[in-house]
């Protein structure tokens, strides 16, 4: 009969052995941690009963977070990172909110905080070895760097409240800088005209295969492109908010449309239409421009009150499948360049070669001011206004 296995939370035989050439005791043993695996635990001590005793107060340690007792200084920060992320993923079921966010920082936590800093105590994690984990992660991108440091600040502030830290030291890491910013890219009028008649012709060529044969519903995606393109250029929303409408969200008596929800795929639970947009924003109510008109009255009508853009199936078209079909149907149309994203950008390069005011793009885009001005206004001259005014400095006389 085999042996049974050590039980989660619990230690096997300890052994103790002098080291050679040093009057010093070694004592280990394996302890069986809470995802099954066996750990070696070992401490040193002067003395055969030191080592022992050492080491069965770390073991007393390790026994604790298996059973889900207190965190302290003494706790592992590789712990106090899974009860972090514990906390997170309740905080966000019961708000309704996606679980993309838990989900992401649970990546950063596996593969950046746990094999730089998971095994050091909690007292152990000072500013310095966080900090150098946020700059390897700027040698990879600043986003990279700056969601690292949003998950150590998260666990820290978490051993904070618990009382396994006095100060959160991720707080006091280096100011990151994004360094050169990126172009604003965006279709211009002509580009514009271009596109939506190349994606009319393609959605005509993709209907039938190469034998000619008609591909039915499963051709919807390319049928419904140019009609996705005009949405998007009608209301700069994200393409996951606009493949989450549905009939009953376009007014078409007063020419508007309802941005209340956005799609996510969960874990176990395939594709789930969320309230609110993306990253939990209060929902918009956008009037659209007469020339999209005809387009949501026609997917109206259509929809039955289901889903405005639809899939194959007839449910909710998944984005993650849409933006492949976007990105071949870029590719084969010449636009190369062309992200879902573009389409947002363009709307507020439009709105701001129309001289309206930031705040307004922001209200467009369901944005902040500050998010427009660093990632959706292009570089502009900045003293137009005053400019003809300061030709007047020396009068009428010329300078060289």
């Amino acid at each position: 009969m085999p042996r049974p296995p050590t039980p989660v939370g619990t230690y096997g035989e300890i052994n103790v052995k002098p080291i050679p050439g040093r009057d010093t005791w070694r004592a280990e043993t394996r302890f069986r941690m809470p995802s099954g695996s066996l750990k070696r635990v070992e401490r040193t001590g002067p003395t055969k009963t030191a080592a022992v005793h050492r080491l069965k107060e770390r073991l007393k340690v390790l026994a604790d977070e298996a059973q889900g007792g207190e965190i302290s200084g003494d706790t592992r920060f590789a712990r106090i990172a899974d009860l972090w992320l514990e906390e997170l993923r309740r905080e966000y079921r019961l708000s309704g909110r996606s679980s993309s966010t838990p989900r992401l920082y649970a990546g950063y936590v596996k593969n950046w905080v746990k094999p730089a800093l998971g095994e050091l105590q909690a007292r152990e994690v000072l500013t310095g070895p966080c900090n150098n984990l946020v700059q390897r992660g700027r040698d990879q991108s600043y986003d990279t760097a700056k969601s690292i440091r949003a998950v150590l600040s998260g666990i820290c502030a978490y051993a904070v409240r618990n009382g396994a830290m006095q100060v959160n030291p991720a707080k006091s890491t280096a100011r990151l800088t994004r360094g050169e910013t990126r172009e604003v890219k965006a279709l211009t009028l002509e580009q514009r005209v271009d596109l939506i008649a190349q994606l009319e012709q393609l959605a005509t060529d993709r209907q039938t295969d190469k034998l000619g044969r008609s591909k039915g519903k499963r051709a919807r995606v390319w049928v419904d492109l140019p009609d996705l393109v005009r949405g998007m250029l009608a209301t700069g929303v994200r393409l996951g908010e606009l493949l989450a409408m549905d009939g009953e969200e376009v007014i078409a008596a007063s020419e508007q449309v309802l941005i209340g929800h956005h799609l996510v795929r969960e874990p176990g639970q395939g594709l789930v239409r969320m309230p609110n947009r993306k990253g939990n924003g209060e929902g918009l109510l956008l009037g659209v421009p007469e020339w999209s008109s005809p387009m949501w009255r026609r997917r109206k009508l259509a929809s039955g009150g289901g889903p405005l853009f639809p899939s194959w199936r007839d449910g909710w078209s998944d984005p993650s499948n849409v933006m492949h079909r976007i990105r071949e149907a870029m590719d084969a149309c010449g636009y190369d360049w062309v992200t879902s994203h573009v389409w947002r950008k363009t709307v507020a390069t439009v709105l701001d070669e129309a001289d309206l005011p930031t705040t307004a793009i922001a209200d467009q885009l369901g944005n902040t001011v500050k998010i427009v001005e660093q990632h959706y206004r292009r570089k502009r001259e900045g003293n137009a206004a005053s400019r003809e005014a300061l030709e007047g400095m020396f009068g009428d006389e010329e300078t060289g």
